[in-house]
């Protein structure tokens, strides 16, 4: 053992002595103080391992906060000396953040605090893997609002489990339409000019949706004209009409053409006027990003000054 290593793990074993005779706030402390002095003294290595570590020592204790405060502290390292974002560096965060998720109460402030790190080093919304594992374990906690913003930006397996999540979030509600699920991926999925991934969002909510209401979902099979990339074709019967409404403008901007005046234009003009008001006190967010859908796939220029992540 390296004189780094064994310096660290005689830290961890006061650590561990003071939290078995349950000390919790002492060895919090002690363990800050010890970090600290790691990166006063420019070893930023050793005090990531040091409150990686502790960090999972009082996991066991169920001392939340205090894993909240560390793992902050990690990753703020990790920001202030622009550590890459690296599959190493990241499952630091993945294993303490799973651990974590049964702590409602702290958990945002340590996914965010990893969030802010990869956009600070990657620019944009930043990694789409931190992203998707967040969305994950959200939706694991059922926390699908938030898990849903995630996904939207994750990996190429994101849609397929928003899809899939939408679904399991219809069916816990006496929603009167579970389409006003769907459309909340589908529509936002196209204002990004992102058709395969509302295509995959669809594919895993219907899938779920058939199997929970086999008397409401119906698989066209009578008009060889309606193949199409989104997969089988569905009939949804009332009261859920706004899913059919969502598979429809999946056709329209699949064969969308982006000549404001022709016929799939028509259509799609013909499919907002029907449905939209049927969205209710949604009715003015599905609006916008008809507008953005407009613009993208069908040549219709729409001013407008809201950003889509405002919707």
């Amino acid at each position: 053992m390296s004189g780094s290593n064994s310096r660290i793990e005689r830290f961890l074993n006061s650590l561990r002595e003071n939290l078995t005779e349950g000390n919790y706030y002492e060895g919090h402390q002690e363990l800050r103080a010890v970090a600290s002095r790691f990166v006063k003294q420019k070893k930023h290595d050793r005090a990531i391992q040091f409150l990686y570590l502790g960090a999972l020592e009082l996991c066991q204790y169920n001392q939340w906060g205090s894993v909240a405060d560390l793992s902050t502290f990690m990753i703020n390292i990790y920001i202030e000396e622009k550590i890459p974002v690296t599959l190493e560096n990241k499952e630091r965060v993945y294993d303490i953040l799973e651990k974590l998720s049964q702590a409602t109460e702290y958990y945002p402030r340590v996914y965010e605090s990893a969030i802010q790190w990869t956009v600070a080093e990657m620019g944009g919304v930043g990694d789409p893997q931190m992203h998707h594992f967040v969305g994950c374990v959200l939706r694991n906690k059922g926390r699908y609002q938030e898990a849903e913003q995630h996904f939207l930006v994750g990996t190429p397996e994101s849609p397929g489990a928003l899809g899939t999540m939408l679904a399991e979030w219809a069916l816990k509600t006496d929603a009167t339409d579970y389409g006003l699920f769907v459309a909340r991926g589908v529509l936002k999925y196209l204002a990004l000019g992102w058709y395969e991934a509302a295509c995959f969002c669809w594919r895993g909510f219907i899938t779920r949706i058939s199997s929970a209401l086999p008397d409401k979902v119906s698989e066209r099979t009578d008009n060889a004209s309606l193949a199409s990339k989104i997969g089988p074709v569905y009939y949804v019967s009332a009261p859920h009409v706004l899913v059919n409404f969502v598979q429809l403008l999946l056709l329209a901007v699949e064969r969308a053409d982006g000549n404001p005046g022709s016929d799939v234009t028509r259509i799609f003009d013909s499919l907002r006027q029907k449905y939209v008001g049927s969205f209710g006190v949604n009715a003015d967010t599905v609006h916008k990003l008809m507008d953005l859908i407009a613009e993208k796939y069908f040549g219709v220029v729409v001013q407008r000054q809201q950003s889509l992540f405002d919707l």
